[in-house]
C-alpha cells in the first residue's frame, strides 16, 4: 500500500505540473481574440491546478527524497519563471503550490492507511476521467 501511494502521489506531481505548465503555454499562444479556446485551455489549467494542489497536500511525507530533490517537481528557478510568466502573459498563476511543493518532506508518514490509499484512488480515478475527457475533446477539435 505504501508504495502505491507513494507511486501514485509522484506520478500526480510530475504530471500535474507538465499538464499545468502545457495549458499555460497554450493559454498563452492563442491570440486574444480566440476567447473559446482562451478559456478551455484556462479552465483545464485550473482541473490540472486542482489536481497538483491536491497531490500536493497528500504527498507531504509520502513520497521519496529521490522524487523531491530530482527537479522533476520544482526547481530553484520555478517560482521565478512563474512570477515573470504571469507578469508577461497576465495569466494568473498560483504560486502557493510551488511553494507548497517546496516544503514537502520525504518519507516521514508512518501510518499510510486504508483511508489514505482511498484518498489516492479517487485522485487516481478523478486524473482518469479528466485525461480522457481532455483527450476525447482533442480528438473532436482535430475532426
Amino acid at each position: 500500500m505504501k508504495k502505491y501511494i507513494a507511486s501514485s502521489l509522484e506520478t500526480h506531481l510530475f504530471f500535474g505540473r507538465i499538464m499545468k505548465e502545457h495549458e499555460l503555454f497554450l493559454q498563452a499562444a492563442f491570440q486574444a481574440g480566440e476567447t473559446g479556446y482562451r478559456n478551455r485551455a484556462n479552465c483545464y489549467r485550473e482541473s490540472f491546478e486542482k489536481v497538483l494542489r491536491q497531490a500536493v497536500r497528500l504527498a507531504d511525507g509520502a513520497v521519496g527524497e529521490d522524487v523531491l530533490r530530482s527537479g522533476e517537481v520544482f526547481t530553484e528557478f520555478t517560482v521565478t519563471a512563474e512570477q515573470q510568466t504571469e507578469r508577461l502573459t497576465k495569466i494568473p498563476i498560483d504560486f502557493r503550490i510551488t511553494q507548497a511543493e517546496k516544503r514537502l518532506r520525504a518519507g516521514c508518514v508512518n501510518s499510510m492507511d486504508r483511508r489514505m490509499a482511498g484518498q489516492i484512488s479517487q485522485l487516481n480515478q478523478h486524473v482518469l476521467r479528466e485525461a480522457n475527457h481532455y483527450l476525447r475533446i482533442l480528438k473532436e477539435e482535430r475532426v
